[in-house]
């Protein structure tokens, strides 16, 4: 991640960057109405609340920058990476689904375990 110039900023964007993407792999999605967004406001658009956040640990690794500033680099999106897949992957492991869209709702873990069953599943949209 570069020369950390302030640990615990890093460790803040890290933290950061790992809810952002737990939001988008869990709970949020626009909804589209006649190509209209029915869920636009913080009311109805779910985003993790800090009850949904599990408790996290940051470990930093550094290793110098030649071409950033002081040796450091951008580091936020790098916590944003393996969310998804390592959330994807428990979900496959514990029921043996493979989920490929987001986000990972219990609906469409329940539509997987369905098709995989060979069972109709029953659209009431």
């Amino acid at each position: 991640m570069g020369n950390p110039i302030n640990p615990k900023i890093v460790e803040t964007q890290l933290s950061g960057a790992a809810t952002m993407q737990l939001g988008f792999t869990l709970v949020e999605k626009m909804h589209l109405d006649g190509g209209q967004v029915v869920n636009a406001s913080l009311a109805d658009y779910r985003i993790p609340g800090i009850h949904d956040i599990p408790p996290m640990e940051n470990e930093i690794v550094e290793a110098w920058q030649s071409n950033g500033p002081f040796g450091a680099k951008g580091v936020g999106e790098l916590a944003t990476f393996n969310v998804s897949p390592a959330i994807a992957n428990a979900i496959d492991d514990a029921v043996g689904v493979r989920i490929t869209e987001l986000p990972l709702t219990p609906e469409a873990i329940f539509r997987a375990l369905r098709a995989k069953a060979g069972m109709p599943i029953e659209d009431r949209r």
